[in-house]
């Protein structure tokens, strides 16, 4: 059988031949793997700079779209496992892990691609909001993104009556038929005029300056649920005053593996990966997994990898 597996931390992943995969005990499942997502926390964990992958070898893949050969249903399954990992032709998963019937019709590598980025939105309104008013209107910073684009159907799902982008590519938001309104970034950021903006929820993969001129310019005076996603600006750090927080009624809450439970995303994805197969899925860049060893590091792949075995 034919994997990827990591002998040696700096040297990444290598294309090994492994002895054919024992049969499914009466608690897991075999499936023929179809794609599988390079996500950051598999490069995170293929570098063992992630704490739930520190022992040689190690076997990337979190998660991916599988066959079982048996019945031909197809599963979107997720499991960290010592000794388990995606990038290879079969998997055995346990029955209690996370493994979920996909309908027919379903493109396994653009799920297989867009189920990682989808979690972002999702968990940060689930479980880094509250008390979320009727009808509520949700604003995405960084709405052009493959995460904030999948943002607007995640809060559309969850309850949201109205999605807001914010992006600095007007065409882009304008082709995204999706969204509700858009604010297009101007250049200097300070320029881009925020007053209009009523949103009960602002969902940012964006931060830095963009994030500070919104919050300093709000004028809305209801409460407004602010959760920290992503960095697309590059920069990890902005200042406020005292006196704004103390004069606004807004929440600020970040989102992202530890603050909240591997446990509460295992829930969350009996319901999201459900409805993510109604959304427009991403694009991505399938990759043979014969090829990972020359495409894992290559800079100038663009968009969300995913590796075929």
């Amino acid at each position: 059988m034919q994997v990827a597996q990591v002998n040696d931390w700096a040297e990444g992943p290598r294309y090994t031949t492994t002895d054919k995969l024992p049969a499914p005990s009466a608690d897991e499942i075999q499936l023929r793997v179809l794609a599988a997502g390079a996500h950051q926390v598999v490069r995170s964990r293929a570098a063992g700079n992630h704490y739930s992958a520190k022992t040689l070898p190690h076997y990337p893949g979190v998660d991916g779209v599988g066959k079982d050969e048996t019945t031909g249903k197809l599963y979107y399954f997720m499991h960290f496992g010592d000794r388990f990992g995606s990038f290879s032709e079969y998997v055995n998963v346990p029955r209690d892990a996370v493994v979920i019937p996909l309908p027919d019709g379903v493109d396994p590598v653009s799920f297989a691609a867009s189920v990682n980025p989808a979690m972002s939105s999702w968990m940060a309104i689930t479980q880094r909001t509250n008390d979320l008013p009727k009808n509520w209107t949700a604003l995405i910073i960084g709405a052009t993104s493959a995460s904030g684009r999948l943002a607007v159907h995640a809060a559309k799902a969850l309850g949201a009556a109205k999605v807001v982008g914010v992006a600095r590519s007007e065409n882009a938001l304008k082709a995204d038929k999706s969204l509700d309104g858009h604010i297009a970034l101007k250049e200097p950021v300070t320029a881009t005029d925020f007053s209009a903006v009523d949103a009960d929820v602002i969902l940012d993969y964006v931060y830095g300056d963009v994030t500070h001129h919104l919050l300093t310019t709000l004028k809305t005076k209801k409460p407004v649920q602010y959760v920290q996603i992503g960095t697309l600006s590059g920069t990890a750090e902005i200042s406020l005053a005292g006196p704004l927080l103390r004069s606004t009624n807004i929440t600020l809450r970040g989102a992202g593996p530890g603050s909240w439970r591997l446990s509460a995303l295992e829930v969350e994805l009996k319901t999201l990966v459900p409805a993510m197969a109604k959304w427009p899925a991403l694009d991505a860049v399938n990759i043979p997994l014969k090829d990972i060893e020359n495409k894992w590091n290559d800079r100038s792949i663009k968009g969300r990898v995913v590796f075929t075995p």
